[in-house]
């Protein structure tokens, strides 16, 4: 081989060794950012129903903990870690108050018979809501953004069609109902910042 075609070869060799290289670090800081900031909403939503389903924000606060550590191992060194982690400690104290405060409530009886429910089908339909929505979700941290906006239409649709259908019958300040409704607001929001792929 020509020494000017072995100079060229090895000129091309390097370029692509060193975009080969950065590419991944860029897309995983990407990938963090995002995954940090979805974090963030859902501790902000998490604190939002702390005292109304403290059930419900206990199993949440277990998904991002999940997230968390993704987090972690992805970008140990991530600017927003220290007080996601202090937040999420914060969330999971108050969790535990507030499931001891509801536990108390329930032996003694209070607080039961005072809170309206919703349908059975509605709160059916919601749960599938949700699944949509958590789909969506994965698919946007992967990076199928057209595959999100498709899964995050159907629950949109799906959640149109709940409330009109039971619209009357939703209590007023219904928690997962609002919860599901702010999520699916923070996900369009990101979808919208970010160019389909």
């Amino acid at each position: 081989m020509p020494q000017d075609r072995w100079d060229g070869w090895r000129a091309r060799w390097r370029v692509w060794l060193v975009t080969a290289t950065f590419l991944p670090a860029v897309a995983i800081a990407q990938g963090a950012d995002e995954l940090a900031s979805m974090i963030e909403q859902s501790l902000n939503g998490i604190e939002y129903r702390l005292d109304l389903r403290p059930e419900q924000a206990a199993q949440d606060l277990q998904e991002q903990q999940r997230r968390l550590q993704l987090l972690e191992q992805q970008a140990p060194e991530h600017p927003a870690l220290p007080a996601l982690n202090e937040k999420f400690a914060a969330l999971q104290e108050g969790v535990a108050s507030s499931l001891a405060t509801a536990a108390g409530d329930a032996e003694s009886g209070a607080g039961a018979a005072q809170i309206p429910t919703a349908p059975e089908a509605f709160t059916a339909g919601l749960e599938e809501v949700g699944t949509l929505q958590k789909q969506a979700e994965s698919a946007f941290l992967m990076g199928q953004t057209a595959e999100a906006a498709d899964y995050l239409a159907q629950a949109e649709g799906q959640m149109a069609e709940l409330e009109q259908r039971y619209g009357d019958e939703i209590p007023k300040g219904h928690a997962s109902l609002i919860v599901t409704k702010e999520k699916l607001a923070a996900l369009k929001d990101q979808l919208a910042t970010k160019p389909a792929d």
